[in-house]
């Protein structure tokens, strides 16, 4: 009676947001990051480099840059 059953493995899921909302430019270039470079063999090898992950990064830091140079009142805000 008190056996042990497996507990299967949960699915994996990105996490939940409201539908119609959209993260911040940053946030959602920082996930696609994320995204690929958790499952990026070459990225996640100290020893090699992915082009995809390295303009993902890229972008992101661009993108989250700017971000902080508005919240400083440096640049006018950004238009996608």
């Amino acid at each position: 009676m008190n056996e042990r059953k497996e507990q299967p493995a949960p699915a994996e899921r990105r996490p939940a947001v409201a539908a119609g909302i959209r993260l911040p430019p940053a946030q959602e270039a920082y996930d696609r990051y994320t995204l690929h470079a958790t499952r990026c063999w070459a990225c996640r090898d100290i020893d090699r480099s992915c082009l995809t992950g390295t303009e993902l990064h890229r972008a992101w830091r661009e993108l989250a840059e700017n971000a902080l140079d508005r919240l400083a009142g440096e640049a006018p805000p950004h238009r996608q």
